[in-house]
């Protein structure tokens, strides 16, 4: 066995053992956050999500999320670490970048700048300290803004290199992997961390959704085994509570619960907090780009 395995072994163990201690930085608006919330949820983990990072954290990688610590030990990053520590294989580079392919639809949801705001603003928060969590929702504007720039900065460098989005193509390799199994999930009988990323995507897009991408995913009839498999993920995270894909795909279920009137409120307050002293704000936003890992 492998020292890498090993320690992913103990780690797996730690937080088996000792579920409550588990603290995870992230938002439900990306996907590879949601891919570590929905292993987490199948593994029945209890964990404490926080919407801003720690002051080492922030030193550390910036505003980059997901980041996984139990107790008082280093922030893990990467949401496919992160899951292997949960005792799952890795996944070959082949089928890394075909994941990765899926997700560049997500650049869209930044050609609307109010929706997408908006958006972030119905973010219901999870931090368990009450006080903490109104905190978070005064200073979640930052981390809206954050991803904004890096988003539209992306689009750019995309636009150079893509001469017409595919969105069939995108997902025709994840089909035709399902048509040849007999399997509900790329993990066979259960999910493993291609399920993980590839719904966590799904959720991603349909959190701030961009029709012509969805509509491809509802519609196309080369999709067909994919949308099953989508049905089979939604049985079995019935009442995952960051579930944004139950309204638009069978079998529906519960749409996302949205943040409360007082959260909501403090999210707009902090936004207009932040555009007031806006000079500041993109001084500490500069900082973070380049503090990017």
């Amino acid at each position: 066995m492998l020292k890498k395995d090993i320690k992913n072994k103990k780690v797996n163990q730690e937080i088996m053992n000792k579920p409550n201690i588990v603290e995870i930085y992230g938002e439900d608006h990306s996907p590879w956050v949601q891919s570590v919330l929905l292993g987490m949820y199948d593994n029945n983990i209890h964990y404490n999500l926080r919407a801003v990072p720690t002051i080492g954290l922030l030193s550390k990688s910036g505003m980059m999320m997901p980041a996984m610590r139990i107790g008082r030990s280093e922030w893990k990053l990467d949401s496919m670490e992160i899951l292997q520590t949960l005792g799952y294989d890795s996944v070959p580079s082949l089928e890394k970048k075909m994941i990765f392919k899926t997700w560049n639809g997500v650049t869209h949801r930044i050609d609307n700048p109010f929706k997408f705001f908006y958006s972030w603003s119905l973010c219901r928060g999870f931090f368990k300290n009450k006080l903490l969590n109104l905190f978070n929702h005064l200073l979640r504007p930052f981390t809206t803004i954050y991803f904004f720039t890096l988003l539209s900065l992306v689009s750019i460098k995309m636009r150079k290199f893509t001469i017409k989005e595919d969105f069939l193509d995108q997902y025709a390799y994840w089909d035709k992997r399902l048509i040849n199994s007999d399997n509900k999930f790329f993990g066979g009988a259960s999910p493993n961390i291609i399920d993980y990323q590839l719904f966590g995507i799904i959720q991603s897009h349909c959190s701030i959704p961009y029709i012509p991408l969805i509509k491809t995913l509802q519609e196309s009839s080369k999709l067909q085994s994919l949308r099953k498999w989508i049905s089979n993920m939604h049985v079995k995270f019935v009442d995952y509570p960051h579930l944004y894909s139950a309204d638009y795909f069978n079998p529906k279920q519960k749409v996302v619960q949205n943040a409360s009137l007082v959260e909501r409120v403090l999210y707009w307050l902090g936004l207009v907090a932040l555009l007031i002293i806006l000079p500041f704000t993109i001084m500490f936003l500069l900082f973070l780009l380049i503090r990017r890992k």
